[in-house]
């Protein structure tokens, strides 16, 4: 006999919520991560209103401005002899845009999942998966002691990220894959002034701006992963190299200070994997990763809960049968939603000269609408192909 309904290893941006929307809806849930909360991790941070609107919906928008997170009011995107200032269309009536360092917004959601009565046990490891009959029945755990325990649940989920040990336990496929494009670091800084988040795009490089907690901000200067070896050998020089490509940034942290040391990567592998199986179900950067140049990552793993949440509650509710035409019905409506913004970003991520789209950016510029409809592209409102199109750049240019 299973002792919970839902056992979700890792307890972040998709699983916390995973297991506060499931509580919710009276499952008995069993949440474990190797962390301990408050705990960082690496993140673009940025959230726009697609995402902030799940929190809206959730209860949780409020308590998150309560942090004293500052709100964002403009998105600049810089392509160099040309900047495009403005904002994407609200989401479900939500406007609003933050920037959450993940040591407040994990700790926020791991809260909320406690208080819709999902049990999280902290700095538990996942060892393995428990199988019986060629379906998982359970999970083998190390708790905090360092000692074995053995929890059995109906289904267990991996939300435990990139590297996935319940994708690897479960054996689940990677169907759909392209390599790492780009390479990077950030770094926090102190004393920075913004106007809102910015997104500079060079031949071959891009730099992230992100105002979040404590009057910091925090800064990433990415490269095509080809320069990777380069890059780690002189990171600041190389940051600082990229950073002078946005001379009025590069003149605002001339009179700044970085607080942080740097963190970098260059595993930004864009692919979709299998969610599903018997007895199992992936979510967030388990499931589905893409390069993070958008910005979109905290939010897939918002709608990756969503989904997930509302097909366990069904599923749950009938034979086993039902529960893995649930799985599959769930993993299919999620990548119909996520597979154009996973297409953008392999355009965006390739950091190709933007040069030859100059005209069609100064163009958008002119027109408060027309930048609000690129701002939605950005954003994850709408479909890249269904602004870059060439009846619409016809239309732009004329």
């Amino acid at each position: 006999m299973a002792r919970h309904d839902v056992l979700i290893v890792g307890t972040r941006c998709a699983g916390a919520p995973l297991a506060m929307l499931l509580a919710r809806k009276g499952y008995k849930v069993l949440g474990v991560d190797r962390a301990q909360f408050p705990s960082d991790t690496i993140s673009t941070h940025f959230m726009w209103p697609r995402t902030t609107a799940s929190l809206a919906k959730w209860g949780l928008l409020d308590r998150l401005a309560a942090t004293g997170c500052p709100a964002i009011h403009r998105v600049t995107a810089d392509y160099g002899p040309i900047a495009l200032h403005g904002r994407p269309s609200a989401v479900d009536g939500t406007a609003a845009m933050y920037s959450p360092r993940r040591t407040v917004l994990d700790n926020l959601l791991v809260d909320a999942a406690r208080e819709a009565g999902a049990e999280i046990r902290e700095a538990t490891t996942f060892r393995d998966l428990v199988w019986a009959e060629g379906r998982v029945i359970g999970a083998r755990l190390q708790d905090s002691e360092g000692r074995p325990v053995e929890e059995h649940a109906a289904i267990v989920v991996g939300a435990d990220g990139l590297w996935s040990p319940v994708a690897r336990a479960a054996g689940a496929a990677t169907d759909v894959e392209h390599p790492s494009f780009t390479c990077g670091y950030y770094a926090y800084w102190a004393g920075v002034p913004t106007q809102g988040v910015e997104f500079y795009v060079r031949q071959g490089r891009d730099i992230l701006v992100f105002p979040t907690h404590d009057g910091l901000t925090c800064i990433w200067a990415g490269r095509s992963r080809d320069d990777w070896e380069a890059y780690r050998k002189d990171v600041e020089r190389s940051y600082l190299e990229i950073i002078a490509l946005a001379p009025s940034l590069a003149e605002r942290l001339r009179h700044s200070r970085r607080v942080s040391p740097f963190k970098g990567t260059s595993k930004l592998l864009n692919f979709y994997r299998q969610s599903f199986g018997k007895g199992w179900a992936l979510v967030g950067d388990a499931a589905y990763h893409r390069d993070p140049l958008p910005g979109m990552g905290i939010g897939d793993a918002f709608l990756g809960a969503q989904f997930l949440a509302d097909a366990l509650a069904d599923g749950l509710a009938g034979p086993a049968m039902r529960l893995e035409h649930s799985l599959m019905a769930c993993q299919s409506a999620f990548r119909d939603r996520t597979m154009p913004i996973f297409e953008y970003t392999l355009k965006a991520a390739s950091l190709k000269d933007p040069k030859p789209a100059i005209p069609i950016y100064q163009r958008v510029a002119r027109s408060a609408e027309e930048t609000t409809r690129f701002m939605d592209v950005l954003a994850g409102n709408t479909p890249f192909k269904e602004f870059f199109n060439p009846s619409n750049i016809a239309r732009l240019l004329a």
